[in-house]
């Protein structure tokens, strides 16, 4: 901070980042930069600005969205003041206290477009909405040597209500985007499931579900189902009785040894009468 010595001292020092203007009973006589600088004792009086970044916090505002929402809204101002001759001249003559003139022209374009602005924009829209108000302000600030830098939305606070309605809301999509997931999921199984089918076919079928009696046989099961469709040929009252009697007899025969054999061509009749001829020999081996 640069330093000025009152009385009979016939100078005074900016640093860098100051710049002075000399008042001589009151009233503007010149401008001065960085450096050791004259003046007459007693008559003439240097007044010093700062000519880096500053900053300025904008208090928090209530203020109601476009859409009648309440909100309160705060934010900060960064703002220099412009290193010239005559904007620093008018920093420190045109205004009372640059700074604090700043903050109220922030607070008040703040307020104002909050009002102009529905919830969802003001949400979704900070950076915009900083921009819109860094323009505006910036044209206020220049008639005091002020240049505005940047302006940032830091807190948009709802009523509590508000904030449970719009966590429920957004809990809501998510499970609405997780079922959608779920849905895509079990219809693509099921599109692959019938292009299976359509190639595999009825005897596809069949043969999958012999491999799995063989499968059961071999771990020497004495477990064995027989789906209906494998033994067409046994659903007369004719045969009934005969694989009542098999399917009675199944559980004391050893399955290890069972074969199924190459039963892909055969159709569900003869499939069922090579079944049973199987297990018929198994049974005369028990003997």
């Amino acid at each position: 901070m640069g330093f000025s010595i009152s009385g009979p001292f016939p100078f005074f020092m900016n640093d860098e980042w100051e710049r002075s203007i000399v008042l001589r009973f009151g009233s503007y006589k010149r401008s001065r930069k960085s450096g050791i600088h004259f003046k007459i004792p007693f008559i003439e009086k240097p007044v010093t600005v700062p000519v880096y970044e500053d900053s300025v916090d904008v208090m928090k505002q209530e203020a109601i969205t476009k859409d009648n929402i309440p909100v309160s809204v705060d934010g900060v101002v960064f703002f220099e003041v412009k290193d010239n001759t005559d904007d620093v001249k008018d920093a420190i003559v045109n205004v009372g206290d640059y700074k604090k003139q700043t903050l109220n022209y922030a607070t008040s374009i703040l307020r104002d477009l909050v009002g102009k602005k529905e919830l969802d924009d003001l949400l979704q829209k900070r950076d915009e909405i900083g921009d819109e108000i860094k323009s505006q302000l910036d044209n206020k600030t220049d008639s005091f040597g002020v240049r505005v830098l940047d302006v940032e939305i830091q807190n948009i606070n709802l009523p509590e209500k508000m904030e449970r309605a719009m966590a429920a809301q957004a809990e809501a999509e998510r499970d609405r985007r997780a079922r959608r997931t779920n849905a895509q999921g079990e219809l693509e199984a099921a599109v692959k499931l019938r292009q299976a089918s359509e190639i595999i076919g009825d005897k596809g079928y069949r043969m999958r579900t012999l491999q799995t009696l063989d499968s059961v046989a071999a771990e020497n099961s004495t477990i064995v189902t027989f789906p209906t469709e494998l033994i067409g040929g046994f659903h007369s009252e004719e045969n009934e009785k005969g694989l009542q009697q098999v399917l009675d007899k199944v559980s004391d025969i050893d399955l290890s040894s069972f074969d199924i054999g190459n039963l892909e061509d055969m159709d569900g009749e003869e499939m069922g009468e090579e079944i049973k001829g199987k297990i018929e020999e198994l049974k005369e081996g028990e003997k």
